[in-house]
């Protein structure tokens, strides 16, 4: 009796909940590394630390960027490329992968590691 009780509340859950944003959730950590290190990091504009850095980006459709600066080097820019997270696909049976596409767990970040090679100004 109790196994069907557990069963039906897992059906329950996994009916209302999107397979992605169960399984990995709707956010993910981003790691932006630079040679030299001890570059200011700034993702869409905001000082989010210094290199080494380990961020925790919330997923969703909209396009990122992130800006690596350190003095007496040439700043670079670059954007947090998304995929298509497989996940997802176990969710279009229940609700068409609505609920992983509202909650942007429809898409990782991938890489989720860069390393950014400054240059010395010259």
């Amino acid at each position: 009796m109790l196994k069907k009780i557990a069963l039906g509340l897992l059906v329950t859950a996994s009916l209302s909940y999107g397979s992605a944003t169960i399984f990995k959730g709707t956010s993910q950590a981003i790691t932006i590394d630079s040679e030299p290190e001890g570059a200011k990091v700034y993702v869409d504009g905001q000082l989010r630390g210094i290199t080494p850095l380990s961020i925790n980006m919330k997923k969703s459709l909209s396009t990122h960027t992130f800006r690596v600066v350190k003095e007496g080097y040439s700043p670079v820019t670059r954007t947090l490329e998304k995929s298509y997270d497989p996940v997802a696909i176990l969710n279009i049976v229940w609700d068409l992968s609505t609920t992983d596409m509202l909650t942007g767990a429809a898409f990782e970040y991938s890489p989720n590691n860069y390393m950014v090679q400054l240059e010395k100004k010259k």
